[in-house]
């Protein structure tokens, strides 16, 4: 990063031709066939990501309350509410449904560069829009994904500072993402996808709120909340409705409204339509908060390497850092009975992980098994603060000593959590983790069903209309 590129704009001038001019023009001239391999091996991996984790969200109360509430609006049932037993909707409120699932269990890719959540921001808007336009291919849905998922990671990259802002950054920089997607999938010109932008601009929010008080079900339902407008955005542009302009530069414009422009252009143009960041882009292995990945990845590191199990477990004390001391509270009856708020906590998934020798999604959700987790294995463990630990990085490094109850000790320091494209999950460990997610849904699928998905996904690009994929999913 260079000098210029780290100084905030500030209250700079805005340039003569604000940011969203070049991006239109190059998402509406972007074909399928301009996406280089790995870009699509990538997005197709994270698709089957997403389907799994919608599926495994459809249990959770607050899916099935929602999906019962916007039954209620009315409207032609056009689009598949996933994993919901052949239930359709208009597009509005399936994207709705699904991006309310998509987050439940914190299980969602992300890019721990640039801090988004790439794929939960551009599938559910670019899969509705898929349904209500009719006869759009796999190929069509990748090239959708891909490009929306890359503007999501370049417009919460150009941003510079990690920190003292109130937005929340995943559904605040995303909703550029589901809207480019949407009106991709809609055949966007270069200036409906610019008007679509400057539609999306006044719905975009989302604080530090739910982060920051335990018990809110806004976390888990962000993106529900969130990109369903940005497929209304896309479908305003397409009938001819003008958005704001100026979106990302001007004086009212996204990173002057939201982070005092502090951004650097050249982060989110450069190398447009050459350079893509979905092969960057990381799965997580299991449930939680990825912040919390690098210590479970040294954790479980040390038990599969000297195949150690729960019984062997005498202490394990790992350190932390000034953020992910915010990750250490109490385990109280509170944070028990709130899924969320669990899976952000560091201790209990630590204790998860040593007690079943990995972090099943059932550990954050079955009473019995948190009861267990908190009894017998949370006692075991012990965090300490390390000033080594606040670094310049985005996750803090996990930093372990483990303790067995025959005297022998281990220590092992992760800076790549597993999952990310350095340290990446095999392609079994990807098909197992769709098999638990999908195991989980409101109507589970069995594992015929699940292959027939993974066979799907696999061959997306061959996939005439997305229409067949939904079938299956349905």
């Amino acid at each position: 990063m260079s000098q210029t590129e780290a100084q905030p704009q500030g209250e700079h001038p805005a340039p003569s031709i604000d940011a969203a001019e070049p991006i239109g023009a190059y998402l509406a001239r972007t074909m399928y066939s301009d996406l280089p391999a790995p870009v699509v091996d990538a997005v197709k991996i994270s698709i089957l990501d997403m389907l799994g984790c919608i599926l495994a969200g459809t249990s959770a109360d607050d899916v099935a309350t929602i999906a019962a509430m916007v039954q209620g609006w009315g409207g032609a049932p056009t689009c598949t509410v996933l994993g919901s037993g052949g239930l359709r909707l208009p597009p509005m409120s399936a994207a709705f449904v699904n991006g309310a699932a998509i987050h439940q269990h914190d299980f969602d890719d992300v890019h721990d560069a640039v801090t988004c959540h790439p794929t939960a921001s551009t599938f559910v808007s670019a899969l509705a829009a898929a349904e209500e336009a009719r006869g759009v291919s796999g190929r069509d849905l990748i090239l959708a994904v891909a490009l929306g998922s890359d503007l999501t990671c370049r417009v919460s990259r150009a941003i510079v500072g990690a920190h003292g802002h109130p937005w929340y950054r995943a559904p605040v920089v995303g909703m550029f993402g589901a809207t480019s997607a949407a009106a991709k999938i809609f055949g966007a010109s270069a200036d409906q996808h610019v008007q679509a932008f400057g539609l999306a601009l006044p719905q975009i929010g989302g604080t530090y709120a739910s982060l920051h008080h335990s018990g809110s079900s806004v976390r888990s339902i962000r993106d529900g909340l969130a990109y369903r407008n940005g497929l209304l955005a896309a479908q305003m542009a397409m009938r001819g409705i003008k958005g704001d302009p100026e979106v990302f530069e001007g004086k009212f414009g996204f990173y002057q409204a939201y982070y005092k422009g502090a951004y650097s252009r050249d982060r989110l143009l450069d190398k447009l339509g050459q350079d893509y960041e979905a092969p960057r882009v990381s799965l997580k292995p299991w449930p939680s908060a990825r912040h919390l990945h690098t210590t479970m990845t040294a954790v479980l590191e040390i038990m599969s390497k000297n195949a150690l199990s729960f019984e062997h477990v005498a202490e394990v004390t790992f350190d932390v850092g000034r953020f992910n001391t915010t990750r250490c509270e109490p385990v109280t009856p509170e944070v028990q009975r709130s899924h969320i708020d669990l899976l952000g906590n560091l201790p209990f998934s630590v204790a998860a992980a040593i007690r079943h020798g990995n972090v099943p999604l059932e550990v954050y959700l079955d009473e019995a098994l948190i009861d267990d987790v908190v009894k017998k294995a949370l006692p075991l463990v012990k965090w300490r603060y390390n000033p080594e630990q606040d670094g310049d990085w985005r996750f803090e490094p996990g930093r372990v000593a483990f303790r067995t109850t025959d005297g022998r000790t281990y220590q092992a320091l992760c800076k790549t959590a597993l999952g990310h494209p350095d340290n990446p999950m095999t392609e079994v460990q990807r098909r197992e983790k769709f098999m638990r997610c999908v195991a989980i849904a409101a109507h589970p699928l069995s594992k015929a069903q699940a292959g027939r998905v993974i066979e799907a996904v696999d061959k997306l690009d061959q996939c005439d209309d997305i229409r067949a994929l939904t079938a299956l999913v349905g």
